[in-house]
């Protein structure tokens, strides 16, 4: 039986229909006007409350209440009720509640990666119409890496506040005691390389002190070499691209400078790395892969701690300054029975000043290329850098397909099994290139159905 989804009066209405064949007797036309009158009248007695679940939790959910305080004092016809989800049962509740078709109004519990999955089963509302309402441009205002990622088969699935960077931050004093040009260091992966090792420092009994570098994350390395992991234009999987092997193959190669089981030892020993005893602030680590929010950990931990930071090197057929990136996206189920004003909330909390406000607290880059160039993002050179480098060309977001959080976490585990298990590169690529291809096929033919 199809679900009404309309207002409570529209419900009602329908609700009398099997007793009234025909033309309606007066009285109960009387009583139906009189009803909806009612029905009407109660509804704007008061505002509309809208339900949204955040994935955000401590300082982040005190931010996004604040922000929601403030939407419901100049917006009193509705009200935003704010549900914390944080956590993977959170998460889990999330996947539940989609596949149950009882979904809250707005949503920011859906990462990047997995909003094709979603947008591609049918349980969301593509947002393109209500942009175009609102005199809003998405692909002048979002940054590059979403302006892709958040677009899903022609149409706009969900928006953003935040976004994120990826580069990598490096010891002055340790350059320096290991005789490194920091200027050198940037122009390739090869000199990436000879940095890690000239900064790589064991004892006499060959128990490592410190590491200059450990290349992470395929999924991005691959991305800075050139390679890609779908290609839209042919609707085919890349997983084993000539880029992505040499990629893998490079990664492969620092541990010709460390021994893997070694290196892996020694990180065990690594505090957290948002701690005062974090590996990078203690010294143990020449170099570190991170993003934006170092910042803000380096001034609470190591303020005296002499840094530079730089681009994941590429080379000549590359990708300069790329990375891949991920996070929270706000959507609108499709099972949402308020989508007017859900939109209206999505529609300011996503504008310039709100993302300004939330990203400031947080330390996060904004989703918006204008709020990005704020005072409060421009005045920290690190930050600065980050902004800069998440809206260039190269910053590249999830391909748009159902299976990529099933492709990624499959990427990780070929990495590993190359990295630390000794597998050929090309090899387990191909390997990962014939399950994907698989998954890939089997998943279009499910939604197909």
């Amino acid at each position: 039986m199809k679900r009404f989804r309309g207002s409570s009066s529209r419900r009602q209405k329908n609700a009398f229909a099997p007793f009234v064949p025909g033309a309606k007797p007066f009285h109960l036309t009387i009583f139906l006007i009189a009803f909806s009158l009612v029905s009407c009248g109660r509804r704007s007695a008061g505002p509309v409350e809208i339900v949204y679940w955040t994935g955000w939790s401590s300082n982040e959910f005190n931010s996004q209440q604040g922000l929601i305080d403030e939407f419901n004092r100049t917006h009193p016809n509705i009200h935003v009720r704010l549900l914390s989800q944080f956590g993977n049962s959170g998460y889990q509740k999330v996947r539940i509640a989609f596949a149950g078709d009882s979904t809250p109004d707005i949503m920011s519990t859906v990462w990047a990666d997995e909003l094709a999955s979603y947008a591609q089963r049918g349980v969301l509302t593509p947002l393109d119409a209500y942009l175009k309402a609102s005199g809003r441009d998405f692909d002048k205002e979002f940054v590059p890496s979403l302006r892709k990622s958040l677009r899903v088969d022609g149409q706009v699935y969900g928006l953003a506040v935040t976004t994120n960077s990826h580069f990598i931050i490096y010891n002055r004093d340790i350059f320096e005691q290991s005789h490194v040009n920091e200027n050198q260091v940037l122009r390739s992966p090869d000199a990436l390389f000879a940095a890690s090792r000239a900064c790589t420092k064991a004892a006499a009994d060959g128990s490592l002190i410190r590491y200059g570098f450990r290349p992470e994350q395929l999924v991005t390395w691959a991305l800075v070499f050139g390679g890609k992991w779908y290609d839209p234009a042919k609707g085919v999987i890349t997983a084993n691209d000539p880029h992505n092997v040499a990629a893998l193959r490079w990664m492969t190669s620092f541990n010709k400078i460390v021994d893997p089981m070694k290196s892996r030892s020694f990180q065990a020993s690594f505090g957290s790395d948002y701690s005062a005893s974090g590996p990078f602030f203690v010294g143990k680590v020449a170099m570190r892969e991170t993003g934006e929010w170092a910042g803000k950990f380096l001034h609470r931990y190591a303020p005296n701690l002499r840094y530079g930071f730089f681009a994941l090197p590429a080379p000549q057929d590359g990708r300069p300054g790329a990375f891949y990136g991920n996070g929270s996206v706000f959507v609108i189920p499709k099972a949402c029975r308020h989508k007017e004003e859900a939109w209206e909330f999505l529609n300011w909390i996503t504008s310039e000043k709100p993302v300004e406000k939330f990203c400031e607290t947080i330390g996060n880059v904004p989703a918006l290329v204008a709020a990005g160039q704020a005072p409060a993002f421009q005045k920290s050179p690190l930050f600065q850098f980050a902004v800069a480098l998440s809206q260039g060309e190269n910053a590249v977001g999830p391909p748009g397909i159902a299976i990529w959080p099933t492709y990624s976490r499959e990427i990780a585990r070929t990495e590993e099994s190359v990295i630390y298990g000794g597998k050929d590169a090309q090899n387990a690529l191909d390997e990962l290139q014939r399950r994907m291809e698989t998954e890939f096929r089997e998943t279009k033919e499910d939604l197909s159905r």
